[in-house]
């Protein structure tokens, strides 16, 4: 009776020693959190800026806060709007720009899609992933800013903070530690006959009155104009006239 106790007892003793070695080989893969390849990131500006700031080391994404507050007036920043058409009804116009693969929706010439960070899923999404992935809040997207053909590149980091179905309204802001603080918005309107009225609202400032005052707004409605006629060869598909006013 005591050999058989003691035969179990070696048994569990060992059984107990198997699962704490288990449990330590797991323990890595829980405490690293989410991992970003920055190696998988094709611009160096965007790479040089999220090692700086250590959001490759960071186990929790939604340690990254938007610039843009709920107590900030909008009359404390600088404005610029755009309007742009399509000739598709408001429903059919919100649902592809809401339901558009983010992967292709910032990527032309000017404007380069370089990583995305889900909040939601505390998950990192390169260029090379090849799943599709629409946009949604607590998206955090960083881009490369082509100026003067390349000559000068410029990284931008934004999160998607509001999507808006009843007011048809789309709003991201600058995360912080951004070279300009704001948000942008893009709203739809039924503009008749089937046709969609498309808003496009940017509210920013810095610590540079040059910034802002000369450079931001020459190539910001370069960077939007091109970021609307993107999503116009994407509509093309669907053979959706586009229209742009400037």
């Amino acid at each position: 009776m005591n050999l058989r106790i003691t035969r179990e007892c070696r048994i569990n003793f060992k059984l107990i020693i198997l699962l704490m070695i288990f449990g330590f080989c797991l323990l890595p893969s829980f405490s690293q959190g989410p991992r970003i390849n920055v190696e998988d990131i094709p611009q160096r500006k965007i790479r040089n800026y999220i090692v700086s700031r250590s959001i490759d080391k960071m186990d929790d994404f939604s340690s990254i806060h938007a610039s843009w507050k709920k107590d900030i007036h909008e009359s404390d920043f600088n404005i610029i709007e755009k309007t742009f058409f399509l000739n598709y009804n408001l429903s059919d116009s919100w649902e592809f720009y809401r339901h558009a693969n983010t992967l292709k929706m910032w990527n032309g010439k000017s404007v380069r899609f370089g990583l995305l960070l889900s909040k939601c899923t505390n998950s990192a999404i390169s260029i090379n992933n090849s799943s599709f992935h629409e946009i949604d809040t607590g998206d955090v997207y960083f881009l490369n800013l082509k100026l003067f053909k390349g000559l000068f590149n410029v990284e931008v980091a934004f999160e998607i903070t509001n999507i808006d179905s009843k007011q048809r309204i789309m709003e991201f802001s600058y995360i912080d530690n951004n070279k300009s603080l704001g948000k942008q918005s893009i709203q739809f309107f039924d503009n008749g006959s089937g046709k969609t009225k498309i808003v496009h609202r940017s509210y920013f400032k810095s610590d540079s009155n040059i910034r802002d005052k000369l450079f931001y707004p020459y190539f910001h409605k370069k960077f939007i104009n091109e970021f609307h006629r993107n999503m116009c060869k994407l509509i093309k598909n669907r053979n959706l006239p586009f229209t742009i006013i400037n």
